[in-house]
């Protein structure tokens, strides 16, 4: 099947726009999220898209409630489509990490963080604490468990937006947290105009990025001319490299900085791959630069927090 004839049967009303795009072994890949093949929602709707079993194909969804999705494959991420010269070759649906047994006597906070830190699987490292795609799309081959079932069909449904109301009351929790945060409300506007600026900033970098040219100077002097540029430099592949470009984020009235990020990976100075922001979360690109060879999220490289949370 082309692309055009999924984006024709699922009822795309606009070109797609591949979320990560390759310079694979047999050439050109993209990866669109497969909300990109489907209409946009109606006014005052939500839609979500699933993959589910052909016999619960009919069924009806409930998008919300503990029976949200009932009989669909369970997913961490959103559904991608992979596309090799125009024909979808692969749709990728990652599998669900197995939740280990809790410890006799472990509290819910630690055993939480245990869940949220150790045994983390980065999908499209070759190896925990490599830096991710370094061999480009060969994860075709080394992940075949990321492959949605051959039978799977892809659902949509579309469901009124809830109206969340709740009855006016005293909370005196919330009042002394947001008294607590008052003293540093004065840096909101600083915030958000940060926040405006690297949006701006990053997609003009972005931009700038072509696949399989080369980046004038490397990916060593672009970072260190580019404000809100990170470079990453694969341990065993030196000549491999990763870039993370701050995409900034839309105004908010929240004190923590949690800007996206879009990645470049480079060989020998040549863009082999670009991601938007919304694959490198989505995807665990981002986590995989947190992820250490023992397999366990943490600081393990600059832009990385404790609990293996990845900032630009």
């Amino acid at each position: 099947m082309t692309l055009s004839d999924a984006a024709g049967r699922l009822g795309a009303g606009r070109d797609p726009a591949p979320a990560i795009s390759l310079i694979g072994k047999r050439g050109r890949v993209d990866v669109y999220p497969v909300q990109q093949l489907t209409p946009a929602a109606p006014t005052r709707e939500v839609c979500d898209v699933r993959l589910v079993p052909p016999e619960r194909a009919d069924d009806p969804v409930q998008l919300y409630g503990p029976n949200a999705w009932a009989g669909a494959y369970p997913r961490t991420a959103a559904i991608y489509v992979v596309v090799r010269d125009g024909v979808v070759i692969e749709i990728l649906n990652p599998p669900m990490r197995p939740r280990s047994p809790r410890a006799e006597g472990e509290s819910d906070r630690r055993y939480t963080t245990r869940l949220m830190l150790e045994d983390r699987d980065p999908w499209l490292s070759v190896a925990p604490g490599r830096l991710p795609l370094s061999d480009v799309d060969g994860f075709m081959e080394r992940r075949p468990d990321l492959a949605a079932p051959a039978e799977a069909v892809v659902r949509r449904a579309c469901q009124t937006a809830p109206i969340v109301s709740a009855e006016p009351r005293a909370d005196s929790a919330g009042l002394l947290q947001g008294l607590s945060l008052l003293p540093f409300a004065w840096r909101l506007p600083a915030l958000n105009e940060q926040r405006r600026e690297a949006q701006a900033r990053g997609s003009a970098l972005f931009a700038q990025m072509r696949l399989g040219e080369i980046v004038p100077g490397g990916g060593a002097r672009f970072a260190a001319e580019n404000a809100g540029v990170r470079r990453y430099v694969d341990d065993e592949e030196p000549a491999y490299e990763v870039l993370s470009i701050d995409m900034g984020a839309e105004a908010s009235n929240n004190l923590a900085r949690m800007n996206a990020a879009a990645l470049v990976g480079l060989r020998d100075g040549r863009v082999v791959w670009l991601a938007d922001g919304g694959a490198a979360a989505g995807l665990g690109l981002l986590t995989a630069i947190c992820v250490d060879r023992s397999r366990r999220a943490g600081d393990y490289r600059p832009g990385c927090t404790s609990t293996g949370y990845f900032y630009p």
